[in-house]
């Protein structure tokens, strides 16, 4: 299966989880900060599975994108959405800026990259 297909099936494998947290959980640790942790690395899934960004790139982008929508939490961006949109802008940008959801999203990147780094090290192959 070529890499960005593999991108792809993790996509849809964290989506998943995404749209199981917010469908069932509704307080607590893992709707709090897991979710955040999760939404990285569904994101840079998403960016390298549709972009041919290098692996640095893609963290670099994914991370300032989620700090970006992050930010945009400040100025309440979804109170301009017209009432039956206002829902699904909550749910993807978000409510209220958190300084720990920025810190959740570091942690999340930096697994994703050490995570690109092992695998690229355990699967590639010296050239000769």
């Amino acid at each position: 299966m070529p890499k960005r297909g593999i991108y792809f099936l993790l996509f849809l494998l964290l989506l998943g989880v995404e749209i199981a947290i917010a469908n069932f959980l509704k307080t607590g640790f893992i709707r709090a900060y897991l979710g955040d942790f999760l939404v990285v690395m569904l994101l840079y899934c998403l960016l390298m599975s549709t972009l041919k960004p290098s692996v640095k790139t893609g963290l670099v982008l994914t991370l300032a994108i989620a700090f970006a929508i992050e930010l945009l939490q400040l100025v309440d961006l979804t109170r301009f959405f017209p009432q039956e949109y206002k829902q699904f802008a909550t749910l993807i940008l978000g409510s209220q800026f958190s300084w720990l959801d920025l810190l959740m999203y570091l942690l999340g990147i930096t697994c994703a990259g050490i995570t690109e780094v092992v695998l690229h090290k355990r699967y590639s192959f010296p050239s000769t």
